[in-house]
């Protein structure tokens, strides 16, 4: 999970300006925060009491969808995150 964080947002909720981390799609969805979580999610993760343009929430919705989904959510940063670490 934390490299697809990494991959989505560089790991990051807030840009230097304060504002959420945003991406618009073309599809007219926002994804938001350190997991890039898109605004079709937002109100069941609402109705879970998970905000998630707070740090806390994206995480803890974001570990939600994991849990029942693994990991398509993010299957667009796939290349990124599912490179091969090299170790020492």
């Amino acid at each position: 999970m934390l490299r697809i964080a990494d991959a989505e947002s560089g790991s990051q909720q807030f840009n230097d300006d304060g504002t959420v981390v945003s991406h618009k799609n073309t599809d007219g969805t926002i994804d938001r925060g350190i997991f890039q979580i898109n605004s079709s999610h937002q109100k069941d993760a609402e109705r879970m009491g998970y905000d998630i343009m707070t740090a806390d929430g994206n995480i803890k919705y974001a570990l939600y969808l994991y849990k029942i989904q693994g990991t398509r959510p993010w299957s667009a940063s796939k290349p990124v995150w599912s490179k091969v670490v090299p170790t020492d």
